[in-house]
């Protein structure tokens, strides 16, 4: 773990790294408490956002670099970039090579359709870390020690909510992720 600290340290500013070991922390809790792998929560939360602030020239060359394909919506709103870039970055540089963490870190800022456990409980301890407050995180964080899809639910649509109200552009993969957690949830009840 030391030298993922240290890759952190040398390219983040402490802000960043402070937040990252906070959500490697929080995604292994919410690994424990929903049977997950607990070092790969922690892996996957502590690079999730190596790729915060990477180029100064701009994440859409480096996503040209490293051969990512970036949609219009990224093209848009280039925060969007740095999962992508995380995930390639992690393989390249650090040489992680487990398919679950690369996705957790290239899903997080998105979500997605059929996202893995290890997806969720990145994308979930991201929003949820100690240092993040915003309105209704305590729903978020309680919601996420019980069920972990009914936290998707609730945190997709406070993204949603939060993008809409700033005018920005919702990535179409937020919106396949909620509507498929809701359909998932859907199908839970009908099943009962």
């Amino acid at each position: 773990m030391d030298k993922y600290i240290d890759y952190l340290t040398e390219n983040l500013d402490g802000r960043r790294v402070k937040h990252s070991i906070g959500t490697a922390e929080q995604a292994q809790e919410l690994a424990r408490i929903h049977g997950g792998n607990e070092q790969k929560a922690y892996i996957a939360g502590l690079l999730h956002d190596v790729a915060k602030g990477k180029c100064e020239c701009g994440p859409e060359k480096l996503a040209k670099e490293y051969d990512i394909v970036i949609d219009e919506v990224e093209q848009s709103n280039p925060e969007l970039i740095h999962g992508k870039l995380g995930a390639k970055i992690v393989s390249e540089q650090l040489g992680i090579e487990d398919e679950d963490i690369l996705n957790a870190i290239c899903w997080h800022t998105t979500g997605r359709a059929d996202m893995s456990l290890l997806e969720k409980i990145v994308y979930i301890a991201d929003l949820t870390e100690p240092s993040r407050q915003f309105e209704n995180i305590d729903v978020v964080r309680e919601l996420a020690k019980k069920d972990i899809d009914a936290a998707m639910i609730y945190a997709l649509n406070c993204v949603i909510e939060f993008v809409q109200c700033k005018g920005y552009t919702l990535h179409p993969n937020s919106t396949k992720a909620q509507e498929y957690f809701l359909k998932e949830e859907k199908n839970k009840f009908e099943l009962q």
